[in-house]
């Protein structure tokens, strides 16, 4: 694709990569949707029993009527339609019924299936290939976007989406290549700041988050976990970006 560009601006390479598409192994993908719908018909069974009956997991006002009045579970936050069955208010009810972790791996389960099952098995039935749609002048930020589908957004932090990125696919005789720059905004901020603690973290080759993570929970790198980089990564780009 980036044979010739030196002459033509980004749009038109851009315009290229929309049309061209991205493959996908749909074979794989439909045999993963069998895999999660099997998976969770066992969580709608095991719901089912906790609940004495069937219902629709998918009806906020159903399960809110399962897990308050017939489980008894404590809520303190209603909606004009009934209980709250959000994120967070399940998270908050985690530690006390076993049913409430199976709700919400089974909501984790149908979101896969409908985004990255469904959707890209509609998206790619005529030529196998994934054509998103770039923005150019869409985010605050100034970083290029993708929609219909988001291309950008694919899972990797668990390891049912880290499967989903394995049905993104070359073509024969060609590899995919993952590329990133180490945390360049933060490089170019200390070197504008002048900063001498942040300039001497990446002139030792530290990693920065890890480093900001250690000032910040008051450990030693080493025994700084994955969630605390994660929260310290947030505080380093945030303030870069304007976080309140």
């Amino acid at each position: 694709l980036m044979v010739g560009y030196d002459r033509y601006s980004a749009q038109y390479l851009i315009k290229d990569m929309e049309a061209y598409g991205f493959q996908i192994d749909r074979d794989s993908i439909e045999q993963y949707g069998r895999v999660l719908d099997t998976v969770a018909a066992d969580l709608e069974n095991r719901i089912f029993l906790y609940a004495g009956k069937p219902f629709n997991i998918n009806s906020p006002k159903q399960l809110g009527e399962i897990l308050f009045e017939t489980l008894m579970l404590p809520t303190d936050k209603k909606t004009k339609t009934g209980y709250s069955t959000d994120a967070e208010t399940l998270e908050k009810l985690r530690p006390l019924s076993p049913v409430v972790s199976d709700i919400l791996e089974y909501r984790k389960l149908q979101k896969l299936y409908s985004t990255y099952v469904e959707g890209l098995l509609k998206q790619t039935e005529t030529d196998a290939r994934v054509h998103t749609t770039f923005l150019q002048a869409q985010t605050v930020t100034g970083r290029l976007s993708s929609q219909d589908p988001n291309l950008q957004n694919i899972p990797v932090r668990t390891r049912e989406g880290r499967e989903i990125r394995r049905f993104f696919v070359a073509k024969e005789g060609c590899t995919l290549l993952d590329c990133d720059y180490s945390q360049v905004e933060l490089r170019i901020l200390a070197h504008l700041s002048g900063d001498a603690a942040f300039l001497s973290a990446f002139r030792r080759g530290e990693d920065i988050h890890r480093k900001t993570a250690s000032e910040i929970f008051h450990v030693p790198t080493h025994e700084v976990t994955d969630d605390m980089r994660k929260d310290a990564k947030a505080v380093n780009f945030g303030i870069v970006y304007g976080i309140g």
